[in-house]
């Protein structure tokens, strides 16, 4: 017997960057969301993870990427994901939005997992703090379910 989930399908793919084999290809970031932003069709799974490969521009110290998820039922009119915070029993929802802060001028990891019930889903990135050497940043989804 073996723990853990099992899913039928697992698709996994660059969403920002590109990859050939194993070697994957960073984009150079940006202030802006608008320059790293990728639309893609998640209907019938039922969970996505990112993980994300950040490089921070040399000499840069304390920089971090923002990544900013949309939602849409037509690909085209995007909703932001919200964070809520529950008190008294009431529930307040704010825009969602990840920050991750580097390491300094050097390769660093994370992995980010949600739920999804959507049909497609939006990723921006971009990055902040940057003093004269932007970074770079690569992202691949799995998406798991069916």
């Amino acid at each position: 017997m073996t723990g853990g989930l099992s899913y039928p399908t697992q698709h996994t793919f660059p969403v920002i960057g590109t990859k050939s084999g194993t070697t994957r290809t960073a984009v150079a970031l940006t202030a802006s969301y608008t320059d790293n932003a990728k639309t893609f069709k998640v209907a019938g799974f039922s969970k996505i993870n990112f993980d994300a490969l950040y490089t921070m521009g040399a000499t840069e110290t304390s920089n971090s990427i923002e990544l900013k998820i949309e939602a849409s039922p037509d690909g085209t009119n995007f909703y932001r994901i919200p964070n809520e915070a529950v008190s008294g029993g009431t529930s307040t929802l704010t825009a969602r939005e990840f920050t991750f802060v580097g390491t300094n001028a050097a390769a660093a990891t994370i992995s980010i997992g949600l739920d999804i019930f959507y049909l497609y889903l939006k990723v921006s990135v971009k990055e902040t703090g940057v003093a004269t050497n932007a970074g770079t940043i690569y992202i691949e989804a799995t998406l798991s379910g069916q």
